[in-house]
């Protein structure tokens, strides 16, 4: 019901919006034409360098509709909205990335968003105050506001209504985000506006231009970010290959691990590195003799110093490799004890990286219990259970093992158990 009133309002608002004059019939298509391309080919500006999937979804559609409306007036944006987010929405209906129901739902609101922000601009903008000034500067702010508030409320309860969750807490996730998207898109918005006034629609070609070089770029950033995750799995993998027993082991430390950095509260994408860090921590043992890895009598000491070497040898390897910087130290200290007993550097307490050190315990609780099959556990190791495991590091807590770290991974195996214990009762 509620949708249908919004598909039903926002037809009657386009209805009701003056026709486009004859001679601005050209400038609108060929605005139309360059606004859906902004619109096919959004860009996400990644918010942190090491993950750039993760950012802000940047398009020039909305700042062009706003900029028209203050070169050409309000209808001009409101018929230019519409025609874009319905053309763009058709175009993608074909390989199944929307609907046709939703492309009708989007453009209806698109409508009403462009035609609330449409009353704001004209109520505070004078066109006899020309382009460069604060009045035109605070008009733009204002429809992107005005424009992006009303789309927000209404994709809200699109939303809440079609997934079954609050609208309340759609809206505020959504509201959230509201005063960076009107930072970013100001500019944009400012530039188009001065093009359009100084060279009508070609105009916009030139504003257009950088936005399609700087989306290039980034996805020559996801590209080379996408090749970073395929090195970390083909070495993960290489470290498998060399010594069966790790495979497992190595998957489970992560999963692990990643879920340590959660709960002590590290930044996601912190939290991914520290995934990554912990699938190659046992990287420098592809060097070392496989007699010595896996022999299964006491190791004696001798066998034992080589062993040690492998957090710096893991290091060595990644040494010349740049984008695995932030990891490095992680790999070559998860082996240090707060007590100051560890390898390679005898460093202590807040001197080991607090990445190193959830390694460190989740990595000795894994090799404490041992493997799921039999060739997965360590030829000299008597497998533990999880209670003795999680009473082993509690007894080395403040020396052997962080402390805190200790008490975060108890409670995480404690709710894994819980949920695995529910799970086999159902």
């Amino acid at each position: 019901m509620v949708i249908s009133g919004v598909a039903a309002t926002g037809a009657l608002a386009l209805a009701g919006a003056p026709l486009i004059r004859e001679h601005l019939l050209g400038a609108l298509v060929m605005v139309a034409l360059l606004a859906i391309a902004a619109e096919l080919l959004l860009i996400r500006y990644p918010l942190r360098p090491e993950y750039n999937d993760r950012g802000v979804w940047l398009s020039v559609s909305t700042p062009i509709v706003i900029a028209v409306m203050l070169v050409y007036g309000a209808q001009f944006g409101v018929w230019l909205d519409a025609l874009t987010t319905l053309v763009a929405g058709a175009v993608m209906v074909p390989s199944r990335a929307t609907h046709p129901r939703w492309v009708a739902i989007n453009t209806f609101q698109s409508v009403l968003s462009a035609s609330g922000a449409g009353i704001a601009t004209t109520a505070v903008f004078n066109p006899e105050s020309g382009v460069w000034s604060l009045q035109s500067l605070g008009a733009l702010m204002l429809g992107l506001a005005t424009y992006m508030l009303i789309n927000a409320v209404l994709m809200s309860i699109t939303v809440a209504l079609a997934e079954g969750v609050r609208a309340r807490w759609v809206l505020a996730q959504t509201v959230l985000s509201l005063p960076r998207d009107v930072a970013l898109m100001t500019p944009i918005s400012f530039l188009a506006m001065a093009a359009l006034q100084a060279y009508g629609a070609v105009g916009l070609l030139g504003v257009l231009a950088p936005y399609l070089a700087l989306r290039q770029a980034f996805v020559l950033a996801r590209r080379q970010q996408e090749l970073y995750h395929q090195t970390i799995r083909s070495l993960g993998f290489l470290v498998q290959r060399a010594h069966p027993y790790t495979g497992g082991h190595l998957q489970r430390v992560s999963l692990w691990a990643r879920r340590v950095a959660e709960k002590l509260g590290l930044p996601p994408d912190r939290c991914e590195l520290v995934y990554e860090a912990a699938l190659l921590h046992d990287l420098g043992k592809t060097v070392l003799d496989e007699r010595i890895l896996n022999k299964p009598a006491r190791l004696a000491p001798e066998e034992w110093a080589e062993i040690r070497k492998h957090p710096q040898l893991g290091a060595e390897i990644l040494r010349d490799t740049p984008f695995l910087a932030p990891i490095i130290p992680w790999i070559a200290m998860h082996h240090e004890r707060p007590d100051g007993a560890g390898y390679p550097f005898g460093l202590k307490g807040e001197q080991i990286p607090v990445e190193a050190r959830v390694i460190a315990v989740v990595d000795a609780f894994d090799a404490m219990i041992g493997g799921e099959a039999p060739n997965q556990r360590r030829p000299h190791k008597r497998p533990l259970t999880l209670d003795e495991a999680i009473a082993e590091l509690e007894r080395g807590a403040g020396t052997q093992f962080d402390a805190q770290v200790v008490q975060v991974f108890t409670k995480v195996v404690q709710d894994w158990r819980r949920k695995r214990e529910a799970g086999a009762n159902t």
